[in-house]
């Protein structure tokens, strides 16, 4: 019985120790502090540029992650993976200067220099000077209302263990792409800023929700003739009628704004790429 006694005293010790090192070591990696400097940006007040910002949120994603009105979301809730629960705009734009709303958005930093976690910064690191001022702008009309979302992110045991890993990675980095003005090329510019947030432009990568692997953009827009593309983007319904998951989210929710012009360019820019791969 006493050598049963120990065995189970050592075995308590070592969960204890475990969960200690998991906790421990995740704290560091969540609590890490990343030293990106501000970028201060021009953000406009007039009508025009708000409704435009408006209409870029959705384009570059926004609005599918935090509401379709700035209210923000529970994306996803497992209590031994976490919660991810992007924040009310009202919230974000009470506590945040104009200049750590951009940090935040292009390089996934928050106020206190930690990481956001699912922000697609890699991406939104190309969205323009001129855009991210009217983004800002229009979300500082957002106001504060009784449907906002409330709950923070979190991270439960097996997220932590992905998190220590290194499986779940953070969205800060350093890279800063963005140009002054919106490009000419509104197709590249698309892809790049948004787009990119899921796909890859020439291979598979994982759907952020685990359901899969998304495909590359240039091997899905080679298959698409102009009206079926305009048709993806705009209903999230493709050649066949199975559900795209992800995609028709993206398409209903902030791709419907996109004019037939805009969507003709992600089309060549994407086909043009296509064409650049080499032969399999």
């Amino acid at each position: 019985m006493r050598i049963l006694k120990k065995i189970g005293i050592l075995l308590g010790s070592l969960v204890l120790l475990a969960l200690a090192i998991l906790y421990g070591g995740s704290q560091w990696v969540l609590s890490r502090s990343h030293a990106t400097p501000l970028e201060q940006i021009a953000v406009p007040r007039d009508a025009a540029s708000i409704a435009e910002g408006g209409r870029i949120a959705r384009v570059m994603g926004c609005r599918d992650c935090h509401g379709p009105n700035g209210e923000g979301l529970v994306l996803f809730e497992d209590a031994m993976i976490g919660r991810v629960a992007p924040p009310a705009f009202a919230k974000v734009a009470a506590t945040y200067s104009d200049a750590e709303i951009v940090r935040a958005v292009r390089q996934g930093v928050r106020r206190d220099g930690t990481t956001l976690w699912v922000m697609p910064s890699a991406a939104h690191a190309y969205i323009a000077d001129e855009d991210m001022g009217r983004i800002i702008a229009w979300i500082r009309t957002v106001k504060p209302g009784p449907k906002d979302q409330q709950l923070p992110t979190r991270f439960g045991p097996m997220g932590r263990a992905l998190v220590l890993a290194g499986a779940f990675q953070g969205s800060a980095h350093d890279q800063h792409a963005a140009p002054k003005k919106r490009p000419a090329d509104m197709g590249q510019y698309v892809v790049q800023a948004s787009c990119l947030g899921c796909h890859a432009i020439d291979r598979e990568r994982p759907a952020d929700d685990g359901s899969g692997m998304v495909p590359p953009l240039a091997t899905v827009a080679a298959a698409y003739e102009p009206a079926a593309f305009r048709k993806l983007l705009r209903t999230g319904v493709g050649m066949t009628n199975r559900d795209l998951g992800l995609m028709r989210m993206a398409a209903l929710g902030g791709f419907t704004v996109l004019t037939d012009p805009e969507i003709d360019a992600i089309h060549a820019y994407l086909k043009k790429q296509a064409e650049a791969q080499p032969a399999r």
